[in-house]
């Protein structure tokens, strides 16, 4: 591994040298424990909301406005993360984070009014964004390139394994209390606190002196913080209203300024400019768009199913079961493609998978048509994040990984918890309720089509081509994994010779 692309074990680094030696298998335990627990609760929320609402007495608009808030804090600190990263290092850095995601545990856990939980949910969604860019990188970079496959359908697991345990969970403690699962979340938090201290190796700092963008931060904060506040309002408050137009337009006016900020800067907080080429580029789309449709839809879902079917949240848990499956049999073979040209094929498989999961919502109303379509929907969303999150990932240096994750792990928040909530609001305002689910999974599969074609569109238009990434080019010379060309300058040049 270069010692100019990546960082190594400062020179104290034996005499705090972990009892489990950094040992992969424990490692990726850690990250694991970082990703999940969070992830498993944003998803459960559909179906614990109303006893949280009851046991705190807070409002059905308080209750979505802590987990918008939430989920813009899990955007903004991938971003912070980003730069903390660079600044700080690995080790104690992930041990304070851990730490403080295990405090809003308990606060959000031991909560009898609305004020700790809000404050513990946001705690929640904000280390958790923080860890996931504190942890991935050097589980990427530090393992060598027989690890990569596993490492990979690890995080595939990690990010989407846990989605679909969400609902599972909460249907299945449905009839004891909302506490058990913040309880499991806390638990799983201190192991991993536990885990990390054991495990995690010393890791020195990528750039020490580097200073804090803080338009970037500033940025970031509204971007996330406007549009999340916005959609959480649409519980009481109409589409068309300055409630939700006012700050949802300007914090997506704010996030564009910020890409563009990060394009033109030099040394940016987030590599905007390498991402910008043809794969990086698609790998971004397809975690942005099949994100937004996979939560989407699963929302739909379950709406149709607690407000149609009057169905009970364990029975709405069983139904999502197969997305576990559907998860699993999408990370190995994520994990057999990884060192293969085939990575986008992968993706554009599992867009079209996710499409199928929502016409199954679309034209069925059972509970069999449930159940194939949360199979679906798990194989397409591992088929399509974590391998959009990699194309990424591989289409800049090594050492940048962080950063570039940073910036996609943005805008697929921001493009899943955005759309759902909107055509989650368009569906309830039809009667009868499964017209509204009808049209808004109609809506999502054209949408999810029409941005499958566009990525296909791409690739051929940029002149990108199937190719085995060069691992140990990326790993161990920092150079980039994947070799891929701007798209507007391929297209540019297409346009000059026909004319």
């Amino acid at each position: 591994m270069s010692h100019a692309q990546t960082p190594h074990a400062p020179a104290h680094a034996a005499a705090i040298e972990p009892p489990l030696n950094a040992r992969y298998g424990w490692v990726v335990a850690v990250a694991l424990l970082a990703l999940a627990p969070n992830i498993v609760l944003t998803t459960a929320f559909t179906l614990l909301q109303k006893p949280i609402a009851h046991d705190l007495h807070i409002s059905k608009l308080v209750m979505q406005e802590s987990e918008g808030i939430s989920n813009a804090c899990y955007a903004f600190g991938a971003v912070l993360g980003a730069f903390l990263t660079q600044r700080f290092r690995q080790r104690p850095l992930f041990i304070n984070v851990e730490a403080l995601f295990v405090i809003g545990s308990i606060l959000a856990t031991t909560a009898w009014t609305p004020i700790p939980y809000f404050i513990g949910r946001v705690i929640q969604g904000f280390a958790t964004g923080l860890m996931l860019v504190v942890a991935l990188p050097p589980l990427i970079t530090r393992y060598g390139v027989k690890k990569l496959p596993g490492t990979a359908a690890a995080v595939n697991i990690g990010l989407f394994g846990a989605v679909t345990v969400g609902p599972i969970l909460a249907g299945a403690v449905a009839g004891v209390s909302w506490r058990v699962v913040f309880a499991i979340v806390t638990v799983a938090g201190a192991i991993g606190l536990v885990l990390a201290v054991l495990a995690l190796p010393e890791i020195d700092a990528f750039d020490r002196g580097r200073k804090p963008d803080l338009p970037a931060f500033g940025l970031a904060a509204i971007a996330t913080v406007l549009p999340f506040f916005a959609t959480s309002q649409l519980v009481s408050a109409k589409f068309g209203q300055a409630i939700v137009l006012a700050p949802l337009i300007v914090g997506l006016f704010v996030l564009i300024a910020l890409i563009i900020e990060q394009y033109r800067k030099h040394e940016a907080l987030m590599p905007v400019e390498a991402l910008s080429t043809s794969l990086p580029v698609m790998g971004t789309l397809a975690a942005m768009i099949a994100g937004a449709a996979f939560v989407t839809i699963s929302e739909l879902s379950a709406t149709a199913a607690l407000q149609g079917r009057h169905e009970s949240a364990l029975r709405v848990g069983v139904t999502s079961s197969p997305g576990i499956v559907g998860v699993a049999v999408a990370a190995i073979v994520f994990a057999l493609l990884f060192r293969t040209r085939y990575l986008p094929v992968l993706v554009a498989v599992g867009m079209l998978l996710i499409i199928g999961g929502g016409v199954l919502t679309a034209t069925g109303t059972g509970t069999a048509t449930a159940v194939a379509s949360s199979a679906l929907l798990g194989a397409g969303a591992g088929a399509t994040v974590s391998p959009g999150l990699f194309l990424a990932g591989m289409g800049v240096p090594s050492n940048r990984i962080g950063r570039a994750f940073a910036l996609v792990e943005l805008l697929r928040s921001e493009a899943a918890y955005l759309v759902g909530p909107v055509l989650v609001y368009i569906a309830v305002l039809h009667t009868p309720l499964q017209h509204g689910i009808v049209f808004a999974s109609w809506i999502t599969v054209g949408v999810t089509a029409a941005g499958l074609l566009a990525l296909v569109a791409l690739f051929v238009a940029s002149g990108a081509r199937l190719h085995a990434p060069d691992l140990e080019a990326w790993l161990d010379r920092g150079e980039q994994a994947l070799e891929s060309p701007y798209p507007a300058e391929r297209v540019v040049q297409k346009v000059i010779r026909s004319t």
